[in-house]
């Protein structure tokens, strides 16, 4: 009985000591929270290794010090902490709260990268050439706004380098349905598709291939002019290419082909008067 007597206290105290501990990890003590700097400086510390401990302290400074400067940084660093996350929930709600930002604050220091963090967290979400689009497109919509909202910034120029990428994925996904309609019968589908990356995509950086398969695509047609031409375009605008080897070979079948059509047609009779 002398045993479990001494015993019980001993377990009481161990518990509260463990509580105390968990305790200590989820806030901070009573002196750290007198100074909203402090705070923030913990939090931004914690942000790529527990970010959302990160976002309960930013949390805790807009709450506690809502009229301090760094309520408002806190605010980005509450974004920051969901798109360090990188899933993909996370990444939508990241986007929600730095739009949120700019729209507080659009001519603060910090409204520019918050902007860009918006088309970021799309570009983050952004899938292969193959699979839907709706986030590149979001990106592009984002980023393009920064280039209007804060043209100058160094953030605009990492934007512009971000449209780039996301049309670059843009043509490719269009390439792609152009060369599998090709692939499986439909050539007029596939000269839409590739007349369509030509117009809207000219710095794509596959145009060889893209030319190429558009002449591919007219032969199957029996439109020898088209394919004679596109065959010339991936010929002289791309002449180390692998495609312009086949181009080649392919001008030869096109252009005989073209020309016995254009002899077939002086042939014939012209119609009676």
């Amino acid at each position: 009985m002398k045993k479990i007597a001494w015993i019980l206290p001993l377990v009481m105290l161990l518990g509260l000591t463990s509580c105390k501990s968990s305790k200590t990890k989820l806030q901070l003590s009573p002196t750290e929270r007198g100074s909203a700097k402090i705070i923030y400086d913990k939090a931004r510390g914690l942000i790529r290794r527990d970010p959302e401990r990160a976002r309960m302290l930013f949390k805790e400074i807009m709450q506690l010090h809502p009229d301090s400067i760094y309520s408002r940084r806190a605010k980005i660093g509450v974004a920051d902490a969901y798109f360090r996350q990188g899933d993909s929930a996370s990444l939508v709600v990241a986007a929600s709260e730095y739009q949120e930002y700019v729209n507080l604050y659009p001519n603060s220091p910090d409204a520019a990268y918050a902007k860009f963090q918006v088309g970021e967290c799309y570009f983050e979400r952004m899938r292969k050439p193959e699979r839907d689009q709706t986030n590149t497109q979001a990106a592009i919509k984002s980023f393009q706004e920064l280039l209007e909202l804060y043209p100058g910034t160094r953030e605009a120029g990492d934007a512009a380098k971000r449209i780039a990428a996301c049309r670059e994925n843009l043509a490719m996904h269009d390439f792609r349905i152009g060369y599998y309609n090709y692939k499986y019968g439909a050539p007029k589908g596939a000269v839409q598709r590739f007349k369509h990356v030509i117009d809207e995509f000219p710095d794509f950086s596959q145009n060889d291939r893209l030319f190429f398969y558009t002449a591919k695509a007219y032969m199957t047609m029996g439109d020898w002019k088209n394919a004679v031409s596109f065959c010339q375009k991936v010929i002289n605008s791309f002449p180390k290419s692998k495609y312009a080897k086949k181009a080649v070979k392919l001008l030869k079948t096109a252009d005989r082909k073209l020309k016995a059509l254009e002899g077939a047609e002086k042939k014939q009779p012209e119609p009676a008067g």
